[in-house]
């Protein structure tokens, strides 16, 4: 994972502006290495820079990638598509295959459609003089891009904003809609520069060079004879030999892509020290990646459960009774007994029923209100352009969960003693993207009720084609601030490929009642796993479950806009 930074100016000698903070906000991202590449073409200035957080390969390799025919920055991971030699760097692979004589656009887009992973990229074309850049066709990797609003201006493309310093307007993320390229062989007019922009788009169809690795969805409705008994309603249902079929597809195509994301992460310090944390709340989705995980890293080693939990002054304040007798002086003890707390702990005594080998670091985060407030124009920054009070909710969950500073319980013999703890992991597994394939929110069982199966269909359909336009460029940002690279299995393209060709009723059945409709594959999935207390947990927002919903005591809607606090 890396933070990069690209910026054109007319001025060879003049950087654009925002650049020292901009790169002390892409430094954050990639702690191992930082380097600065200046050239001019046609009397304008090309300014690249790389920070790298070395993950891949068996030593660093730095940012920019200089060779003969073209300047590449990557901030990606290749999982699949491309085959990576266990000991080699993705990103100098790819500088090699971009490097090669007669470079034609065919090439370029093929190359980068070929990849399967996360990526957003930046790479400078010497012989044609011209630009191409663009994120995957999910977006998970965060990319900005400031254009020229006047003559004097900077074309800037980024991986995050600067800190503290983010003027209304000036940035917007890259839609994830395909590949882009700018033509700078005929000189600059920055006032027209977004006009000479061409954008290669992703599509469905197997014809297109720039093909989407994954189907639609199947928009098969269910006969009676294909749906499960209901019975009561309460009890999971027994599922049928082609449900056991797909339950067992589902598992071995989620360990896969647990697999590949966690094999390879470079061992530091002691065989003993974590490599991996996940953000864990105890529900399904986090607790079935917890489980995957552990097939596949060393016995010996250690995995962080990351449990965050704030105090939420509004909530303690309805929560405690009226006491005339209390003085000032004695305010409510910040009580961090949250949803997510509860179910956390439910789920790492699950973990460690069935895995008793493993030592999980159920790593206990608790954030005082104070604390929150003083980071809040931080990660205001950091989450930008996105400016919405659900957004800061979310954000301040992710950024606290990432930092990875709380305490541990070290004797289970007494869970009440927590000792003071730092999460060492770099990757971290989050369980984003279950809810939008199969079924996971409660608007999902509302439009079954209204619409039944053909509406939910549309539904699901309508989340999975916005994936790349919601949310993962902010978690991006907001996570990898911690010099931490988020990974996420449910977003892998081949499981999504799989879960788009099954039809609905096997993914998820809202005839049965919520801990069991919806994401019923994955309930089963669970259950086949041993876990089967989790796999009856419902849904929970992560700003519900941690408490950082309306965390300060005002009228404010989810979709309230912040941009006013966010101006310089």
């Amino acid at each position: 994972m890396c933070g990069i930074l690209f910026g054109l100016t007319s001025d060879p000698a003049v950087l654009p502006d925002h650049w020292d903070s901009l790169s002390l906000a892409n430094q954050k991202r990639g702690p191992d290495s930082q380097a600065l590449v200046s050239e001019t073409h046609h009397k304008a200035g090309l300014h690249w820079y790389g920070a790298v957080l070395h993950l891949r390969g068996e030593y660093n390799v730095p940012q920019p990638r200089v060779e003969t025919e073209g300047v590449l920055c990557w901030n990606g991971e290749i999982f699949d598509g491309i085959e990576v030699p266990v000991d080699t760097n993705d990103t100098e692979l790819l500088s090699k295959m971009l490097n090669e004589a007669e470079l034609t656009d065919e090439r370029v887009l093929q190359v980068f459609s070929q990849v399967r992973g996360p990526y957003g990229f930046f790479f400078f074309e010497r012989s044609t003089e011209r630009l191409w850049f663009g994120r995957d066709c999910l977006g998970r990797r965060s990319l900005l891009w400031h254009l020229p609003k006047h003559s004097g201006d900077a074309f800037v493309l980024s991986s995050v904003g600067p800190e503290y310093e983010c003027p209304e307007g000036y940035w917007e993320e890259i839609p994830a809609k395909g590949i882009y390229c700018l033509d700078l062989s005929q000189g600059f007019d920055f006032e027209k520069l977004a006009d000479r922009l061409t954008l290669h788009e992703w599509h469905f169809n197997e014809a297109e060079l720039m093909r989407i690795p994954f189907g639609r969805i199947n928009t098969s409705i269910p006969q009676e004879d294909d749906l499960l008994s209901v019975g009561e309603g309460t009890e999971m249902p027994t599922p049928s030999e082609l449900m056991k079929e797909k339950v067992q597809t589902l598992i071995q195509t989620l360990g896969d892509s647990v697999r590949r994301r966690v094999v390879n992460i470079p061992k530091e310090g002691p065989v003993t020290q974590p490599r991996l944390g996940i953000l864990f709340s105890g529900g399904i989705d986090c607790i079935c990646l917890a489980l995957l995980a552990d097939r596949f890293l060393p016995q010996d080693e250690p995995i962080d459960l990351l449990n965050v939990a704030f105090e939420n002054p509004r909530i303690q304040k309805h929560a405690s009774k009226p006491n005339k007798k209390k003085t000032s002086e004695q305010a409510p003890k910040a009580n961090y007994d949250v949803p997510d707390r509860k179910t956390g702990r439910q789920g790492v005594e699950e973990l460690r029923g069935v895995a008793p080998h493993r030592k999980w670091n159920f790593v206990e985060i608790n954030i005082p209100f104070e604390e929150a407030m003083a980071k809040k124009d931080y990660i205001l920054s950091l989450m930008a352009p996105l400016n919405t009070v659900m957004d800061l909710s979310i954000a301040m969950a992710f950024w606290f969960a990432s930092r990875g500073i709380g305490g541990v319980v070290s004797d289970l013999e007494h869970p009440d003693v927590l000792q003071e703890y730092t999460s060492p992991a770099k990757v971290l597994l989050l369980g984003i993207g279950a809810d939008e394939q199969l079924a996971g929110y409660s608007r999902h069982r509302e439009n079954f009720r209204h619409r039944g199966w053909k509406g939910l269909v549309e539904e699901i359909q309508f989340d999975v084609d916005r994936i790349s336009t919601r949310n993962l460029g902010r978690d991006d940002r907001i996570i990898s601030s911690h010099g931490k690279e988020a990974r996420f299995p449910y977003l892998d393209e081949k499981l999504l490929g799989f879960l788009n060709s099954l039809p609905i009723y096997m993914k998820t059945d809202m005839r049965f009642e919520r801990g069991i409709g919806e994401k019923l594959l994955l309930r089963l999935a669970a259950k086949e796993l041993g876990l089967v207390n989790a796999s009856r947990f419902w849904k929970r927002a992560i700003q519900f479950g941690a408490r950082t919903a309306k965390m300060e005591d005002n009228k404010e809607k989810g979709n309230h806009s912040l941009k006013k606090e966010i101006e310089p």
